[in-house]
């Protein structure tokens, strides 16, 4: 497969590896709009060829397109790779409204073409593993999960100066608040009720959300979704109670902890799985560094394993592991928390 990649900045370096490491896959081209910037990464991981637009990279007629941009290009730039008989793999979000959404996935199926939207932490071995055990029925049914993001954006020296994320209606916490959207969608399906409450703080210099939590209604359960950007230290995490077992991820450091019931007295069992919980964390984490060592699995956050899923979907003429519908139902899940083009503290959404 040829490969095409818009977009030069910090995480298309996740989309090259994943791309030059699968059999049979080759970088055909690079473009931004910094044709600089596009220049050298080409260089940096040689790449045959740089451009200053999309348009010229399809000259070379690649079979996938990744679009690493931010959202609110994604929309023009999916449609015309899709036109141009490109299949298409769009980073997260897939765009700022639900409507652009619906015309991206109209042109994949007027195209005949894939979709891919890059909601990646689905494929962290952590919650992979997760995944497979509620597959399993091990766990029983789900009951409520919780999914939270902090990142103390006060340390972060280039937001202030004109980090992209400014420019969505929630801020840098919309950015954030889409990875937990896209796993409770997956946990439980689609919101039928939501209610969030947020507030701004002077700390965070946009003026938009600093801190929001959201309460979310499924036909297969209740959630709460949380993000922070004045929370320390910087946590990913999931947890998953189920009639059976509890699931707790701490998603940044590859970590999934198994709480069971145990028919003990309660001070016993109390400790038993403290105990077994200490042991879960310490072996875990011995294997993800050995595995982070040997370069069984990487720090992508799940997005090359989720690349290399949906090169496979392709070879076999398979959906895409994460499609424009779920793309979408992620969208419309964040547009409810932030409607406007400031977060309104204190704002509930029906």
């Amino acid at each position: 497969m040829k490969i095409g990649i818009v977009g030069a900045g910090g995480i298309s370096r996740h989309h090259v590896a994943a791309a030059t490491r699968y059999p049979g896959c080759s970088i055909v081209g690079i473009a931004d709009r910094d044709v600089q910037r596009a220049q050298a990464q080409a260089a940096l991981h040689t790449i045959p060829r740089a451009f200053a637009s999309l348009t010229e990279l399809l000259g070379l007629r690649p079979d996938v397109v990744h679009i690493c941009t931010p959202p609110d290009s994604h929309e023009a730039l999916a449609c015309e790779a899709l036109a141009a008989g490109a299949h298409v793999y769009v980073e997260k979000p897939m765009a700022i409204s639900v409507a652009a959404c619906a015309n991206m996935k109209a042109a994949a199926a007027r195209a005949g073409r894939q979709l891919c939207v890059g909601h990646s932490m689905l494929f962290m071995p952590a919650v992979e593993r997760a995944r497979q055990l509620l597959r399993s029925g091990l766990a029983g049914e789900v009951v409520h999960a919780a999914a939270g993001f902090n990142y103390d954006v006060r340390r972060n020296t280039t937001f202030g100066t004109g980090h992209w994320a400014r420019s969505l209606p929630g801020g840098l916490a919309e950015d954030l608040a889409v990875h937990p959207a896209s796993l409770l969608i997956h946990l439980l399906g689609v919101p039928e009720r939501i209610m969030a409450v947020d507030r701004i703080s002077a700390d965070v210099p946009d003026g938009k959300t600093a801190d929001l939590v959201a309460a979310l209604e499924s036909e297969n359960g209740l959630g709460t979704l949380s993000v922070s950007l004045r929370a320390r230290p910087d946590m990913a995490l999931l947890d998953v109670s189920c009639t059976k077992m509890m699931l707790r991820l701490n998603i940044a450091s590859m970590a999934l902890t198994i709480y069971r019931e145990r028919r003990l007295p309660k001070p016993v069992a109390r400790a038993v799985a403290n105990l077994d919980a200490a042991g879960q964390l310490v072996g875990g984490t011995v294997a993800a560094g050995l595995n982070l060592m040997r370069g069984k699995v990487d720090g992508s956050w799940g997005v090359v394993p989720l690349i290399r899923r949906f090169y496979a979907a392709l070879e076999a003429g398979q959906p895409a592991p994460f499609s424009a519908d779920q793309g979408m139902q992620v969208v419309a899940l964040v547009r409810s928390l932030w409607p406007d083009s400031h977060a309104i503290p204190g704002k509930a959404a029906a």
